[in-house]
């Protein structure tokens, strides 16, 4: 055909099957390096937006719970005729990864009472690495009885639907990591010393008249597919009323 255009002289051999190979070798290399940069940069991307959803969750947390925590109260400081039961501390338990106190929350000129606030995360389980919020209001307000304060049972089977009204659960975070070098919960008395609980227990109730500070650590390991690094946010509350939550003639100043 190129002799017959008038092209004589011209290369007459085509492409050969080694040049063919070693296109194809140079475009799978090409697509190879192509598609692990996509890949990276999407595992990265990904990776990115996970830590900043920890991020958001941890201080979500630890905002809420900072929050309710400086309400907490002494039941006698609201209801002065009050006897009993109403001179109970604010802190009931203080654990590792778990708190249980009383709060002066959405109480309106003592309309309510003080609230029983319970913040704890499960290491096992069904909700393991669960964050839970627990806010019950009393049975009454005031108390029929110079006792106190008295708050039903609302996750018992045989609960009454009046008494489940009473209790709202929330789920503040998922993920949370349960470890014991780094613990959700750290107290602290006025003098700004740790007080460590007893290993799987409470602080004793000695030191439970004491807590002035709790220190929050939320270290936050969303369980997906994109594995971020666990994300740690930590903030100390320091009670802003000591005489809520101090004994009489206790020493609230360092």
């Amino acid at each position: 055909m190129r002799r017959l255009l008038g092209r004589p002289g011209a290369d007459e051999r085509g492409t050969t099957l080694s040049e063919l190979v070693v296109v194809m070798l140079i475009l799978g290399i090409v697509t190879a390096a192509t598609a692990a940069l996509t890949i990276g940069f999407q595992r990265t991307n990904a990776q990115n937006i996970t830590r900043q959803d920890q991020i958001d969750v941890a201080r979500t947390a630890v905002e809420r719970m900072s929050k309710t925590i400086r309400t907490a109260v002494k039941p006698s400081q609201l209801l002065a005729n009050c006897s009993g039961g109403c001179s109970i501390d604010a802190f009931v338990r203080a654990e590792a990864f778990s708190v249980q106190f009383y709060a002066n929350l959405d109480n309106p000129g003592n309309s309510v009472g003080p609230s029983r606030i319970v913040y704890s995360v499960a290491a096992t389980g069904p909700d393991a690495g669960v964050l839970i919020e627990k806010v019950q209001r009393p049975d009454t307000n005031p108390p029929v009885t110079s006792a106190g304060y008295t708050y039903c049972d609302a996750e018992a089977a045989g609960a009454t639907t009046e008494c489940q009204s009473r209790l709202t659960v929330q789920r503040l975070a998922v993920g949370v990591v349960t470890s014991a070098a780094s613990p959700l919960f750290s107290y602290y008395d006025s003098n700004g010393s740790v007080m460590t609980p007893v290993s799987g227990g409470s602080l004793t109730a000695s030191q439970l008249e004491k807590v002035l500070s709790i220190e929050i650590d939320v270290n936050v390991e969303t369980p997906n597919a994109t594995r971020a690094a666990p994300t740690q946010y930590i903030q100390r509350v320091t009670l802003p009323n000591s005489q809520a939550v101090l004994r009489s003639g206790q020493d609230p100043t360092p």
